[in-house]
């Protein structure tokens, strides 16, 4: 029976066509304003990702974004299943809403279900940090912390995240390893590969807007997990550049 990829703990932290090298330095990635005009002008109101497991088609994501009064939805749903021979292995349901204001994270809410186990994050801005209660017991991490999402690049210069599978905070950097070559919807896009260092183990692509458009990750058991995109642009039918 495969073990679970360790990114879906971290998954949060929440992948197998070999990316070609490009310029042997970083782009420079633009952030993102955490905020609905400028998420729909990168984005369009939702984003996907076919998930493969070694070359085979295991599951998919999908990111929404909506606004109301002023304030920034992000609500993700990620749905995976490992079968072989008709049998069912492995399946994980992770949903979570988090909500921005002024670029700031104030609420999230994550649901991980794991073959019918079901776990919990909550947090909740207060008036000096983010305090929340998981599977490892409460937690607290500075106000402008971001969520194990991925969809916003600001997370390249952080140093700790809010693991949104377990809870706790961990300690990262993120470390450009170069320009590469990611399909998209649009065709081949160039976007800076990045290497989680610390407490998470990633790899994640972002172009030079700052749009999310690759991850992978190895598995406890040595397997490739590869989140491909599938719809990552606003609009339809338009050539990358």
């Amino acid at each position: 029976m495969p073990r679970f990829p360790r990114v879906f703990r971290c998954f949060a932290v929440g992948l197998a066509v070999f990316l070609t090298l490009g310029s042997a330095h970083a782009q420079d990635v633009k952030g993102i304003a955490a905020d609905f005009a400028s998420v729909r002008a990168l984005y369009g109101e939702h984003i996907s990702f076919d998930v493969w497991r070694n070359g085979t088609l295991v599951g998919a994501q999908t990111v929404n974004f909506s606004e109301r009064d002023g304030a920034l939805f992000v609500d993700i749903d990620f749905q995976l299943k490992i079968e072989a021979l008709y049998i069912t292995f492995y399946k994980m349901r992770y949903q979570s809403r988090s909500l921005w204001r002024n670029g700031k994270l104030v609420m999230l809410s994550a649901k991980t279900d794991r073959n019918g186990e079901v776990t919990e994050v909550d947090a909740q801005a207060a008036s000096t940090s983010l305090k929340g209660d998981g599977p490892k017991g409460l937690f607290a991490a500075p106000l402008d912390t971001y969520p194990t999402d991925h969809w916003n690049a600001g997370v390249i210069s952080t140093t700790e995240l809010i693991n949104t599978i377990n809870g706790s905070v961990n300690k990262v950097r993120l470390v450009p390893q170069g320009v590469e070559d990611v399909q998209t919807e649009r065709g081949v896009v160039k976007a800076t590969h990045y290497k989680y260092e610390g407490e998470i183990q990633n790899e994640v692509w972002y172009d030079a807007d700052g749009r999310w458009v690759h991850m992978k990750f190895n598995g406890d058991d040595g397997s490739l997990i590869e989140f491909r995109c599938r719809k990552c642009f606003a609009g339809n039918g338009e050539k990358a550049s």
